[in-house]
Order: structure tokens, then C-alpha cells, then sequence
């Protein structure tokens, strides 16, 4: 069992449960979001290949709008898990010098092209890249990399092979993409980089912290956003999901109330005297 470190945020931005107050102006299959001042557009063609984003992603562009904005003018970006492109729309829209961004599913490159092209920003400034986390070799290091990975637990009984499933469930404990960022980052961030992701708190936030921390990493989160969890693609199988995670619960490495669940925006930097050694 994990232990929560000491400077969790406990203030949290509640979203009303049922999609009352949702961060996006309209859904599913478009929305409308503001970010730094600029409205944004982001569309799918089919929602069941390349996942419309949930509050939980969107919760990211939103704490990256608020109080503890980053400058990102000039950065060079990865995106991991791009899917639609919302976080690389966001991005080249704030100023990024270039976006790389990388998803699994293959159906993502079209779908981030069109999002870019959408919202009249320059696609000489965006790469797309098939390919798995674990494999992916980029040509130089970043200064950001942004990503909100999957974090449902997976079960035959709801198993899919879809797009949904490539977004949303990653492994038995929901940890496929967060354990695969860890073991990655570094060789992704280049010295004095920032990894910026949306946590979910059924998938054991303090593990992640923690071997971070043991990597050399300073954190901070930037915010903490309570919503639903995301069980309407798994109507039919709730219970089961939801019996999953009760046992991931009761083991110390899921964090939910009812069908409740908090997002933690966190930001993790190499420490300086890491970089040193």
C-alpha cells in the first residue's frame, strides 16, 4: 500500500455529477473550450475509434489555463496518447514551436490533423506518431510533455478492441500508460524539462509521485478536479468495473466515493541537483 505524500492539494474544483457543469460547451462528438484567450474547436468522426475527451482530459487544458499557467511559447511538445489532439491543439495555439504527437491507435494521426487544421494553426509545426510508448525512439528530447493516460481497469467480460478501449482502459489496475510514462520520461524530457499529466485517482496517484520522486523529480499539483467516473461507454458492465476497482480500493491503490473520482493536474521537473549528478 501507498502512502499520500504531504503537499496533495485538498482544495478541489467540483463538477456537478450527471454532466451538469461540464467543462465543454457541447458534446460528444465536438466541443468548444477556451484556452489563453482563444476559442477552440475539437471533433471526432467516430467516437467509438478516437475517444471525444472527457472532463478528465479536459480538466488538464483547464488547471494549464488557470493560476498556475506555464509559458509555453516556443516549447517543443510531445503529446502522449494524443488521441483527438486536444492537449496539441491547446499547445500550438498557446505559442508551441512544434508538437509531436503520439498515439498507438492509428486512427488519431486524421483525427489531430483535422483538429489542427480546424482551428487554423499551422501543421508545419505538428508531427503524428504511431507508434507505442515503449517503443518510441524521438529524434531529440522535449521540453514538455503532456499526457493523460487511460485508467480504467480491464476485464474480458467488457474487453473491446477499439479505439474506446485504447483511450480509456490500460491494464488490469489501470496502470499500462502511467507505468510506461515513468519508465520513460527519462529519455523524453530533455534537462530542465516539464512533464505535465491529469492523474486519475482510481490508479494510485501516490505510486506515481513517489517513483518520480525517486527518479529526481520535484513535483506540484496544480489542481485537483472531482467528477464522475466514466462509466457510460460501460453501462452494461459497471458492476463489474465498479467491483474492480472497490478491490483496487481496498488494497490502497484506487481513491473513489461512490461513482466519484478526483483528477489531479500534476506538473513533475527534474530537480537541479539531479540534473547535476
Amino acid at each position: 500500500m501507498t502512502h499520500a505524500p504531504t503537499n496533495v492539494l485538498t482544495r478541489k474544483r467540483v463538477l456537478p455529477s450527471g454532466g451538469n457543469g461540464s467543462l465543454w460547451a457541447a458534446r460528444p462528438t465536438y466541443g468548444i473550450f477556451e484556452f489563453r484567450g482563444r476559442q477552440l474547436r475539437i471533433e471526432v468522426t467516430d467516437p467509438t475509434e478516437v475517444l471525444f475527451p472527457t472532463d478528465c482530459g479536459l480538466s488538464l487544458v483547464a488547471a494549464l489555463d488557470g493560476e498556475h499557467s506555464l509559458d509555453l511559447q516556443g516549447v517543443r511538445a510531445l503529446d502522449i496518447g494524443c488521441g483527438s489532439g486536444l492537449y496539441t491543439v491547446a499547445l500550438l495555439a498557446a505559442g508551441a514551436a512544434h508538437v509531436t504527437a503520439l498515439d498507438i491507435n492509428g486512427a488519431s494521426e486524421a483525427e489531430t490533423t483535422a483538429n489542427v487544421e480546424r482551428n487554423g494553426l499551422d501543421v508545419g509545426r505538428l508531427s503524428c506518431v504511431t507508434a507505442d510508448l515503449a517503443t518510441y525512439t524521438p529524434d531529440r528530447k522535449f521540453d514538455l510533455v503532456v499526457t493523460n493516460p487511460p485508467h480504467l481497469p480491464y476485464d474480458p467480460s467488457y474487453a473491446t478492441d477499439n479505439g474506446l478501449e485504447t483511450a480509456l482502459v490500460a491494464g488490469r489496475n489501470g496502470r499500462a500508460l502511467y507505468d510506461a510514462v515513468v519508465a520513460r520520461v527519462d529519455d523524453l524530457l530533455a534537462p530542465g524539462g516539464r512533464m505535465i499529466m491529469a492523474h486519475s485517482s482510481l490508479a494510485d496517484v501516490p505510486r506515481t509521485i513517489t517513483e518520480l520522486e525517486r527518479r529526481g523529480y520535484e513535483w506540484r499539483a496544480l489542481e485537483v478536479c472531482e467528477m464522475d467516473i466514466p462509466l457510460l461507454a460501460y453501462a452494461e458492465h459497471k458492476e463489474t468495473m465498479l467491483g474492480i476497482l472497490e478491490a483496487q480500493r481496498a488494497l490502497g491503490s484506487a481513491d473513489f466515493e461512490g461513482e466519484r473520482f478526483t483528477v489531479h493536474a500534476l506538473e513533475f521537473r527534474r530537480s537541479s541537483a539531479a540534473e547535476t549528478v
